[in-house]
């Protein structure tokens, strides 16, 4: 099935499944999310769609909401953002509709917009969080759009969350500072390790220097995301790939190149900024080498 086929496809079964919670739970608001939301679903894709109430009603309510469709492979689970308020509590519901793998989340107005203020005000920045204001922004609405571009506005990515974000990103293991004693060292393993963490360190830093949320957590379809950075540096894409692609001695080459060229790119913007790299007291630079 081609993209635009299955992305059809599976905003037409969302239709059905909020047009049934509507009737059954009367939600306030209804978002699309993930392969469907963003247009390039394909024949693997399953169907995400976040459900919010003012509080979510019982869970034979929305049992009854699934059920009316005819669904297979039932599965809920209650939860609770531990919040102590009265709206804490959520709901979780995964089934499969006409074959297609449906992920239903269930949760309170309250919850979702302290989720927000946790990130946005507070700047706790979990991985979780980062991912459910990605969702958020990338998603699209099936039900109370008023209500969803209110939170989009409150999620807005401000320059003291740029700030923060870039900090927590800026972490790299100087491979090229250690490369000719690492070489000999039989650590290959240890290497694509640090490759995974550096791309995620590069990515997220660009990504809050664009104003655009990220998150490592299941992170897919990269060339996609990647090209919606207007900030970055020349075939980011390609050149990340390259990292896993090319012998020791070019992808380590590859990546001191890159970590330069975002920084440079983040100096531009914040110039205040601490993006000095170091290592046991030792300052490592992109074109530092440890003294043999």
């Amino acid at each position: 099935m081609r993209p635009a086929d299955a992305t059809v496809h599976l905003r037409a079964l969302a239709e059905r499944l909020a047009d049934s919670y509507i009737a059954r739970a009367r939600p306030r608001a209804i978002l699309l999310v993930g392969s469907a939301a963003v247009g390039d679903a394909d024949r693997y894709s399953d169907l995400d769609m976040l459900v919010y109430h003012e509080r979510v009603p019982p869970a034979p309510v929305l049992a009854e909401a699934a059920a009316s469709l005819g669904v297979e492979s039932y599965w809920a689970k209650p939860w609770s953002d531990e919040s102590g308020e009265p709206d804490e509590c959520g709901h979780s519901e995964h089934y499969s509709v006409d074959g297609v793998a449906c992920q239903i989340g269930h949760t309170s107005i309250g919850a979702f917009e302290r989720e927000i203020t946790r990130l946005v005000v507070e700047l706790e920045l979990s991985e979780e969080l980062l991912k459910i204001m990605s969702g958020l922004f990338e998603g699209a609405p099936i039900h109370g759009s008023d209500l969803i571009e209110r939170w989009r506005r409150m999620g807005a990515y401000t320059e003291g969350l740029q700030r923060a974000v870039i900090k927590k990103r800026w972490r790299f293991f100087p491979w090229w500072y250690f490369q000719e004693k690492l070489r000999a060292r039989d650590a290959t393993v240890w290497r694509y390790d640090m490759l995974v963490q550096s791309a995620y360190s590069i990515v997220g830093t660009l990504a809050a220097l664009n104003r655009l949320y990220f998150s490592s957590f299941e992170f897919k379809r990269a060339s996609s995301y990647l090209a919606r950075l207007e900030t970055a540096p020349p075939n980011i894409a390609n050149r990340l790939d390259a990292l896993f692609e090319s012998d020791e001695r070019s992808s380590t080459a590859e990546l001191e190149r890159l970590v330069a060229e975002t920084k440079a790119l983040v100096v531009e913007r914040f110039p205040d900024l601490d993006l000095s790299l170091d290592w046991a007291g030792k300052p490592t630079p992109p074109g530092a080498r440890e003294s043999l």
